[in-house]
């Protein structure tokens, strides 16, 4: 798997790298204190709170956000599963899958080294919120430089 150009310069103009690692550091707890047993309501609330409308896909079990730029799709997946936050991208062009992917892979696929970040992980809907509010940042600065390019 690679990285289109135009994604790969967009990721490292905005430190993806960098900031998926600070993230991923910041909310390394340990598995016995991760919270499990979230109520997908106020999961949703959260969305809606930090200025996000989510739909929550019963049949994959993860939570998506969509936002469409002609002629571009952004879709942004969130699975909380075990207390982990997987975050995930995928970009559409003319409604055809153009690229991205899971975020522990594509920072693998920028920085060649052999450390190994694991997902973030929350103990309550606080950590929840403040890791979802970068990640959102993440994902809006991605964004605006990937349509700058094009």
């Amino acid at each position: 798997m690679e990285l289109k150009p135009d994604i790969k310069i967009a990721l490292e103009r905005i430190n993806f790298v960098e900031r998926y690692k600070r993230l991923s550091t910041k909310y390394a707890f340990d598995s016995t204190e991760c919270f499990k047993s979230y109520d997908n309501t106020e999961v949703l609330n959260i969305f809606s709170e930090l200025g996000y409308k989510a739909t929550f896909d019963k049949r994959e079990n993860f939570f998506k956000v969509v936002k469409k730029t002609p002629p571009f799709k952004f879709q942004f997946n969130i699975s909380l599963k075990y207390g982990l936050v997987e975050l995930i991208w995928a970009v559409w062009k003319n409604e055809i899958y153009y690229g991205c992917g899971v975020w522990v892979m594509m920072k693998r696929l920028l920085e060649e080294d052999e450390e190994n970040l694991k997902d973030p992980r929350f103990r309550n809907y606080e950590d929840l919120k403040e890791i979802l509010t970068e990640a959102f940042a993440i994902y809006e600065d991605f964004k605006r430089e990937f349509l700058a390019i094009q």
